[in-house]
């Protein structure tokens, strides 16, 4: 008899523990939360997420703002050298024409002074 009861005690044991699991893996399992919570759940996450990221973005923009001041700075620049380049060369282009210009005049006068001078002659 007493070995019925120690087999009866532990068989009611053994149930109550599987069922204490049973219940305590029901505790822990969370039915998943309707799609209405969750969308709520992720705007206010988002929400916060895009809050946190405002200053990191003034900081990117500053940077940017800064680096294409120098970038236009240095085209404005180009620009300038490049126009004062572009003058110079005209400047020595016009001497030059104007050099060849009166070069060509006195080598057709000497040439026409010496062909009146040979029909003359």
């Amino acid at each position: 008899m007493s070995r019925l009861v120690t087999s009866l005690m532990l068989v009611l044991g053994l149930t109550v523990a599987s069922v204490s699991s049973v219940v305590a893996q029901q505790a822990q399992v969370q039915t998943p939360p309707s799609p209405r919570e969750a969308i709520e759940k992720s705007k206010e996450s988002a929400a916060e997420r895009a809050r946190a990221m405002g200053p990191e973005l003034k900081a990117l923009r500053d940077e940017m703002t800064a680096q294409v001041g120098e970038l236009r700075a240095m085209v404005d620049r180009k620009v300038d050298e490049a126009g004062h380049k572009a003058m110079t060369v005209a400047i020595w282009g016009a001497v030059g024409f104007f050099a060849l210009m009166v070069l060509a005049s006195v080598l057709g006068g000497v040439i026409v002074a010496l062909l009146l001078r040979r029909s003359r002659a």
